[in-house]
């Protein structure tokens, strides 16, 4: 975590990053600077981490502070420890040059503990190549790898421990100083989209507030209808959804795309169930899908059901209303009581079952009403 205080004119105040898009614009208002752009402000004093002292005193990128702060929430291990120690070695004091540093760490191992040769040459080789096998824990390679790294005397040491240098690892630099490079820090993400504009590119990630879809824009220095968007990864096994999720970004854009996965990326939301009653309700647009999930409730879906025979034994063993004694159930005509199920809630036979609506809200209600709708249960 950063937290910085921040300063515009005579007023100040407290920012912790990484932070939601709300939350920065409610600091901005809060000191009056929410109209600033470039989003560049004064930072008065860097409350926390005092190792990023390098940023008291000078005006900074608060998007660029807010990345930082993702990828330092992120670190695992040592790793914001080799972070500060990189960055001290190599006297990095700007934003673009932290940034890249936190691509960068597999260059930078930190060994804490030198009692060991065997365990410093694994940890040099798990920094630098990412990992190493399980089963060789007690080869003499480790061994003698640790007694080179500590012969050579390139080791720094440090608070820390010992710091190297793997002069074979370049440094890699994906932040050029205009667009952020692809990084997924939400684990709730559903959808990854490529936006494209001349050679830059800018990565979103849906569902998300639409500041943030604003300035990514804004970075590319376009608008949503110049550039070219590209689905790129759907975290959930439904080729279906991506194939309609790409067709809403091409021919809706991705401001209707975004709005929709907002709601369909609940826990409450089965996908599946979804796309049936899409089909069920011949959805046209991204408007209408929306409307849907948020009154998927009053839709019952029989998934499998094929017959009205199907539709008939449902009733019969999930209502109340509707349970047969067993010595009933060889007479039963199931089929036509499934026909007047149908009829009765306007059922409809789709691709992967049945689906039907026995609430009082009708599905014209449902898609073209102007007032917003209350989620039924599922």
């Amino acid at each position: 975590m950063i937290k910085l205080k921040i300063k515009y004119g005579n007023s100040q105040t407290d920012l912790r990053f990484p932070c939601t898009e709300k939350e920065m614009s409610a600091a901005l208002e809060r000191i009056h600077a929410e109209d600033v752009t470039p989003l560049e402000l004064y930072v008065s004093e860097v409350v926390f981490p005092e190792e990023l002292g390098c940023l008291q005193d000078r005006f900074v990128n608060l998007d660029e502070v807010n990345f930082l702060g993702k990828r330092m929430d992120s670190f695992f291990g040592d790793e914001e420890y080799q972070f500060y120690e990189a960055m001290k070695l190599e006297g990095f004091d700007t934003l673009p040059d932290l940034l890249n540093l936190s691509f960068n760490l597999n260059r930078y191992p930190l060994i804490r503990d030198i009692g060991d040769m065997g365990k410093i040459g694994r940890e040099y080789l798990l920094t630098v190549n990412g990992g190493i096998p399980a089963h060789d824990e007690d080869d003499p390679k480790y061994v003698q790898l640790g007694r080179e790294l500590i012969q050579s005397g390139n080791g720094i040491f440090t608070e820390h421990g010992l710091l190297f240098v793997d002069e074979d690892t370049p440094f890699q630099r994906p932040y050029d100083g205009q667009t952020f490079p692809p990084y997924l820090y939400d684990p709730d993400v559903l959808c990854v989209a490529k936006a494209k504009y001349d050679d830059k590119t800018e990565y979103l990630y849906f569902p998300c507030e639409e500041e943030a879809i604003d300035k990514a824009f804004a970075r590319l220095g376009t608008t949503a209808d110049e550039m070219k968007i590209t689905l790129e990864d759907f975290n959930t096994d439904s080729p279906e959804w991506f194939r309609r999720f790409r067709e809403i970004a091409a021919e809706e854009g991705v401001y209707e795309l975004n709005r929709l996965i907002a709601v369909v990326n609940t826990a409450d939301i089965d996908l599946k169930k979804l796309w049936s009653v899409a089909e069920y309700a011949e959805a046209e647009d991204a408007e209408q899908l929306v409307r849907l999930a948020r009154n998927i409730g009053c839709f019952t879906f029989i998934e499998g059901a094929t017959s009205y025979a199907e539709v008939g034994r449902f009733f019969t063993e999930t209502e109340d209303r509707y349970i047969l004694d067993l010595e009933m159930e060889d007479y039963f005509d199931y089929e036509g009581f499934g026909e007047y199920i149908s009829d009765k809630f306007y059922g409809k036979f789709v691709c992967d079952g049945f689906i039907y609506n026995d609430t009082d809200t009708s599905l014209l209600d449902i898609l073209y009403q102007d007032e917003p709708m209350t989620m039924g249960g599922m």
